[in-house]
């Protein structure tokens, strides 16, 4: 059966006074929809939608967005996949289809069942909803924030889009203060507080509706307590084996639908692995793998990937990348970065592998680590809880003696959680190097946990929400869709998270890392790939920076000292020329510097073009 999806960009303006002009700049998100676009503005003139299109599935007519429901009531612009919307269709008293894609069955079931109809999605998605009735507009984002969503509120309206860019204006000179103090703490910006006056993410799993008067209300559509995470029940190790196999394989096999043929990452790691096995048994040779290898064999994990790849019968593809030529890559990259980021330069090398073999869907194993336990935290933090015990004074100086690294990062903490813990971990810079910079703490939100996980959940709730989302996620969309490519990520399915994340911990623990998705798959897995250390797709920055990019690094480095009025980025050089600091310190204030120079270069139109009126 032929179906009809996109993955896109979207962008809108609801606007609260009777202009709804300047309009926002569709064409500032064309790269993340290259194949078409639509614009709607609706009959009042007060509200105005884009869409830019990136055909995955059929792109027939019946596909185009901005879309209109059967009633015409309701009007849609969707970015995302919902991989379950044909099963769906069975639910709403409607026959009258015009095409196969995920979009028209959205539109429908929400017609039909309201916002009572997000609970039984699946997939990654963005979208915004127009209601014609009291002319109110509703704006959505899926469970764990896998497709972004950002707006902007003043008092004349509220402007939304799938990246910042067309968000911003010539007022926007520097970003909010908690935006850069999370940036130098985590290397990534905040992924709760204001970026920019008025500028915010959309929350994970929630929605905001608000009509041309200005009234808003937010709610979350899907919490920890809306999920069956409590009321453990103790099984044996078998079951909760055989469970995670069934639950991944589901997982990986509805992630696989496309008309233009499907790729994935092969790093020779556990999680890619995993997810290239059990698509090879489905797809044969219609599965294509990439590795990127280097010519530095510290960094090269070709010969595992190999073996992966031999044994899903994929069609495997190695491409060696050389530093020469890799250069002009990085700074590619840098410039396309929505917000600055300390680690999406890796994404944006093996996407543009993958998208100049012509691919446009490739699968990651992105959420592996933070679900079956792959980071070092998992092990580190529950020797530390024990902090949480004690009296604020006598917690700070038992901290004060650690070693200066773990020092560094647990100093001046609000309190010493596994949640707090699990965050501070992923710090660069610590509070009191933030406040001798004039910063604020930097301090990232969690929300709470599920109620009644235990320990290694909880570690995995905060890795999730304070280094996934607001990192690696981020990082996945702004670095892929920059090239035109849609990254799926079967281990975030939300029905694949709930469940793991209720599993005793005493079943996810043992012997090395991750050994209840390794236990769930042994059978298919070489040995290579899970008896060796944990490697993952690694870059020769360090080298790089003191080579070919040691100039682009250095003006990345003197405009974050000039834009910021700090000296930090400064000593960093110094302390990175010296070789006693790792090449992280001094590359993110490359990157911040470079990107606040691209901001101020961001060019603000108030052209407009001819565009419906319906």
């Amino acid at each position: 059966m032929k179906l009809d999806t996109f993955m896109c960009g979207i962008i809108g303006k609801i606007a609260f006074s009777k202009s709804i002009l300047p309009l926002p700049q569709i064409d500032l998100i064309r790269h993340r929809g290259p194949d078409g676009k639509g614009e709607w503005i609706n009959c009042e003139g007060n509200i105005y939608f884009g869409h830019t299109r990136l055909a995955i599935l059929e792109p027939t007519q019946a596909g185009y967005q901005p879309m209109q429901s059967s009633s015409k009531r309701f009007t849609i612009i969707f970015n995302g996949e919902i991989y379950n919307h044909l099963n769906l269709r069975s639910l709403i008293p409607f026959n009258s289809w015009h095409g196969t894609s995920d979009t028209e069955t959205l539109i429908e079931l929400l017609e039909f069942m309201g916002t009572k109809a997000l609970s039984l999605l699946k997939g990654m998605f963005a979208f915004a909803l127009h209601d014609s009735v009291d002319n109110s507009v509703l704006l959505v984002r899926d469970r764990l924030g896998i497709k972004p969503l950002w707006v902007r509120f003043d008092a004349a309206a509220c402007t939304f889009a799938s990246e910042i860019k067309p968000l911003l204006n010539p007022d926007d000179k520097l970003p909010s203060s908690q935006a850069i103090s999370e940036f130098v703490a985590f290397g990534r910006m905040t992924g709760v507080d204001e970026i920019f006056s008025g500028v915010n993410a959309v929350s994970p799993g929630s929605l905001i509706k608000l009509n041309n008067k200005g009234e808003i209300k937010t709610e979350n559509w899907w919490t920890p307590e809306s999920a069956p995470l409590a009321k453990l029940i103790p099984y044996n190790q078998n079951y909760y084996v055989q469970k995670v196999n069934k639950l991944v394989k589901s997982s990986v096999t509805e992630h696989l639908i496309s008309d233009v043929g499907v790729g994935a990452f092969l790093s020779g790691g556990i999680d890619s692995s995993i997810i290239v096995l059990v698509a090879g048994k489905e797809l044969g040779k219609n599965l294509k793998t990439f590795t990127v290898g280097f010519h530095e064999k510290a960094f090269d994990e070709r010969k595992v990937a190999r073996k992966v790849a031999q044994k899903a019968g994929s069609e495997h593809f190695e491409i060696e990348v050389s530093e020469e030529s890799c250069v002009s890559w990085v700074k590619e990259a840098v410039y396309n970065l929505d917000l600055p980021s300390v680690d999406a330069i890796n994404t944006y090398i093996v996407s543009k592998v993958v998208r100049e073999q012509g691919m446009k869907v490739a699968l990651s194993g992105l959420g592996g680590d933070e679900l079956f336990g792959g980071y070092p935290s998992f092990k580190n933090v529950p020797l530390l809880t024990w902090l949480s015990a004690l009296p604020k004074r006598y917690s700070e100086q038992l901290v004060k003696l650690m070693p200066k690294q773990l020092k560094q990062k647990l100093s001046g903490l609000n309190g010493f959680s596994a949640a707090e813990l699990t965050v501070s971990r992923r710090r660069f810079t610590s509070v009191s190097e933030l406040c001798k910079m004039g910063l604020s703490t930097g301090h990232s939100y969690v929300p709470p946990p599920p109620e009644g996980v235990d320990k290694m959940a909880i570690i995995s709730w905060a890795e999730i929400y304070g280094y996934m989302i607001p990192l690696l996620l981020r990082d996945s969309d702004q670095m892929s869709m920059a090239l035109g490519l849609e990254i799926r990520v079967p281990f975030l399915d939300h029905h694949l998270v709930e469940e793991v994340l209720k599993i005793p911990q005493s079943y996810k623990k043992g012997y090395g890392v991750k050994p209840l998705l390794i236990d769930a798959f042994r059978s298919d897995l070489p040995r290579e790939v899970y008896n060796r250390p944990k490697q993952g797709f690694v870059l020769p920055m360090e080298n790089w920076m003191r080579g070919h990019l040691a100039e682009f690094t250095e003006e990345g480095i003197y405009a974050a000292a000039d834009l910021l009025g700090l000296s930090e980025p400064l000593r960093q050089r110094e302390i990175f020329m010296k070789g006693q600091s790792h090449w992280t310190r001094l590359w993110l204030w490359s990157v911040l510097g470079h990107w606040l120079l691209n901001h101020k270069a961001i060019p603000v139109e108030t052209s407009t073009s001819n565009i419906g009126i319906s």
